[in-house]
């Protein structure tokens, strides 16, 4: 979500033609593509949005769905706006140098800050399980640090959080296998009529829960609460904000997002967002983009044959081991092929909406969760847990569709999204100028 520009006077508004304009584009498109994983976490309980089994539907055109959001977009954007992310902390620290101004590190520091805050109001104000402010404006203060180191180290940082998931993955595919080989020890033991200890008992009763086909009254409660009103989502809601903004945050995100960073910190440095690369770079990074998502199809076609069961311990490993690195190739090479096109001057009308779009995507982002909260929610029409994982698709086309019109309306007369405005606003401590005073650049200019 940071900022991207080239202006030469950094306490100045960045006007339309002074931005990174493929930045902008490739950071449209993780906008909207969020959306496609994001829809199904609003619609239906939250375990449905890894495992079709526990809501949505697992058959027919909602497997189908499933399997291209697994392939194309699952992490896949997320990843890409983390890279982003660390690509802004670049671009501004180089925009301020240029301008022989220092302070960047407190401007940066400002921003961060103040996102967190912004995260934390869009997680229990506005009910969305899934912020990633919070996170990034956290994180984002280590990788401040960071943003003037060269492009080798900040990509081997990055590969290094990133590696932090293969040893963390096979020490809980060792626990799960403990729980697994004790279970099954119960079962040779009653067999023979002989007395299970305690601890095998417990340990038969944890592995049938993560075994046991997930039953529709399983989700009922959050069904149930998730209808109810805003004191009752609220309140239901409010030991899981918690939990993800703090523990899942520290052992999971921490490596996530901070290895995404550095990754596009690396990336802004050799000039990737800016399309400064040879076309064969770009050419490159689509090939290895469509292999990882083969390998991503191919995993989920292992794990559909085996009724999305989460006794299947040895998928999950390699899933849980190599994700961190497929999606981020994946996303890349999403980026590389609208870098490509903008750079040919193809589908112009594609680029030039991603572009728009882009340039509002704090704005865009909070837009979804109001749309889809007051759709979903029991506050709004009350439709969590109405619709399959495919019919969650229309909400995607109509909310797409929203910020689409939205951001074409808005920055026709406005420089900034509404939410970038006051963000940059509270950055420099006075209030920027909002009304656009130059021509907007279309993405093929």
């Amino acid at each position: 979500m940071s900022e991207a520009s080239l202006s030469p006077n950094p306490g100045s508004p960045v006007m339309p033609d002074e931005r990174v304009v493929t930045l902008d584009v490739v950071r449209g498109l993780a906008v909207l593509g969020i959306l496609v994983m994001n829809v199904v976490e609003f619609a239906m309980p939250l375990a449905a949005y890894e495992n079709p089994s526990h809501g949505g539907g697992s058959t027919g055109l909602d497997r189908l769905t499933w399997h291209i959001q697994v392939a194309l977009f699952d992490g896949k954007m997320r990843a890409l706006f983390s890279m982003l992310f660390g690509a802004g902390l670049v671009l501004i620290t180089e925009r301020m140098e240029r301008a022989g101004r220092g302070g960047a590190a407190d401007l940066l520091l400002r921003r961060c800050l103040w996102l967190a805050l912004f995260g934390i109001v869009h997680r229990f104000a506005l009910q969305w399980t899934g912020d990633i402010l919070y996170a990034y404006g956290l994180l984002g203060l280590i990788a401040i640090a960071f943003r003037c180191w060269r492009p080798v180290p900040l990509l081997l940082a990055g590969v290094l959080c990133l590696g932090a998931f293969v040893p963390a993955s096979l020490w809980q595919h060792h626990q799960a296998a403990k729980v697994r080989e004790q279970a099954a020890q119960v079962a040779v033991l009653e067999a023979a009529q002989q007395p299970v200890p305690k601890e095998l008992s417990d340990a038969k009763e944890r592995w049938e829960r993560r075994s046991a086909v997930p039953k529709p009254e399983r989700h009922k409660a959050e069904i149930d609460a998730m209808r109810g009103s805003y004191a009752t989502v609220f309140a239901y809601r409010w030991d899981y904000h918690h939990t993800f903004q703090s523990a899942y945050l520290y052992y999971y995100f921490v490596w996530d997002v901070l290895g995404m960073m550095f990754v596009g910190m690396a990336l802004c440095r050799v000039g990737f967002f800016a399309g400064r690369l040879p076309g064969s770079v770009y050419g490159i990074s689509i090939g290895f983009g469509i292999v990882g998502a083969a390998l991503s199809l191919a995993w989920a076609n292992a794990w559909a044959r085996t009724g999305f069961s989460a006794a299947e311990l040895e998928l999950k490993l390699w899933h849980d081991m190599l994700h961190p690195f497929v999606r981020g190739i994946v996303g890349l090479g999403w980026a590389s092929a609208l870098i490509l096109l903008h750079r040919a001057g193809a589908l112009r009308w594609l680029t030039a909406t991603l572009m728009r779009v882009g340039r509002m995507a704090f704005s865009n982002y909070v837009l979804q969760t109001v749309c889809c909260t007051l759709f979903f929610f029991g506050y709004g029409l009350g439709q969590y847990g109405e619709l399959s994982r495919a019919q969650t698709m229309l909400v995607f086309a109509a909310v797409t569709a929203i910020q689409i019109g939205f951001s074409w309306i808005w920055l026709a007369r406005f420089s900034f999204g509404p939410l970038e405005w006051v963000w940059r606003s509270l950055t420099w401590w006075r209030l920027q100028p909002l009304r656009r005073k130059a021509t907007i650049v279309d993405a093929d200019a």
